[in-house]
């Protein structure tokens, strides 16, 4: 098995991490009427859970968590089929 020591000569290496709140739809008209303070419905609920990505590839599943007035994601679940 890999362990941390093993791979610590990767500790300084940039990975694109990506959340995906949500997405829908919608025609170029819809874009072009939009205005400062609009908003955009998306597909999920705010209790539902999110997908983190890295390098655009599934890498877990997470919740929006707000810790000292700032928004974070905490890590619920590992998609194993990715690591």
């Amino acid at each position: 098995m890999i362990t941390l020591e093993d791979i610590k000569f990767l500790k300084d290496v940039e990975v694109e991490v990506r959340v995906e709140l949500g997405s829908i739809v919608k025609t170029f008209e819809f874009l072009l009427n939009l205005n400062e303070g609009d908003l955009i419905p998306l597909e999920k609920n705010i209790e539902d859970f999110l997908t983190i990505y890295i390098k655009n590839v599934p890498f877990a599943i997470g919740e929006i968590v707000n810790v000292n007035d700032r928004y974070g994601i905490r890590i619920i679940d590992l998609i194993k089929e990715n690591v």
